[in-house]
């Protein structure tokens, strides 16, 4: 939590500053949905085979900075997510086993932007950038077969995002996909969460500038 805090004081203070500049700078809400697929592989000690992990569809809710040009701009955003991933499997001895994720985090995305055709009423962007996620307590994993203990979710987690956007006047039109940089959970004994875990989502999202 004191990472989150000072995280957020530090994009304040830029953004604070940046505003000074002659560039534009607006700040809006956003809302969207998600579909996570988490992947996961065999810690040490475990033998399973025939892994199939499905899409389920979760929610993210937040507001934005955009500070830039008439090309290029930064935009930091404070999101909460919510994630749901689920993952079947087949023990070694031939028993049917699932785990379900279901994952509550604050993330930080801090995304480039470009600005591929602007015009006055509508411009049409890319963007990439790094997105840090802070899991928050309530987040839960379930199995079958193991005695899981949530708390072996890592504290923070990385990711790495792609994705295009319309702005037609104040509203914002978003889609991106988000690839995990580092695993949601190490796995590793059978009190712990179970396999190594990490997130790939796909993510539609609607905003509207206010400022």
């Amino acid at each position: 939590m004191k990472n989150a805090i000072l995280t957020i004081a530090l994009l304040a203070f830029g953004l604070s500053a940046f505003a000074q500049l002659p560039f534009t700078f607006d700040l809006g809400v956003k809302a969207g949905i998600n579909s996570s697929k988490i992947t996961s592989g065999n810690p040490g000690g475990y033998t399973y085979k025939d892994f199939k992990s499905d899409a389920k569809t979760g929610f993210n809710i937040g507001a934005f900075a955009r500070l830039g040009s008439k090309k290029i701009y930064l935009q930091p955003e404070l999101l909460y997510c919510k994630r749901i991933g689920q993952t079947e499997f087949t023990s070694s001895a031939n028993v049917p086993g699932n785990q379900t994720l279901d994952l509550k985090t604050i993330q930080i995305p801090v995304l480039i932007g470009f600005k591929l055709i602007n015009l006055k009423l509508a411009s049409l962007r890319a963007f990439t950038g790094p997105a840090m996620s802070f899991v928050m307590t309530g987040s839960s994993v379930s199995s079958n077969l193991q005695n899981i203990d949530p708390k072996n979710f890592r504290n923070n987690i990385w990711d790495w995002q792609l994705g295009a956007g319309i702005d037609v006047s104040k509203l914002v039109i978003d889609v991106r996909y988000e690839w995990g940089l580092t695993n949601l959970s190490d796995g590793g004994t059978s009190t712990n969460i179970g396999f190594v875990n990490k997130g790939n989502v796909l993510t539609f999202s609607l905003g509207w500038k206010f400022l």
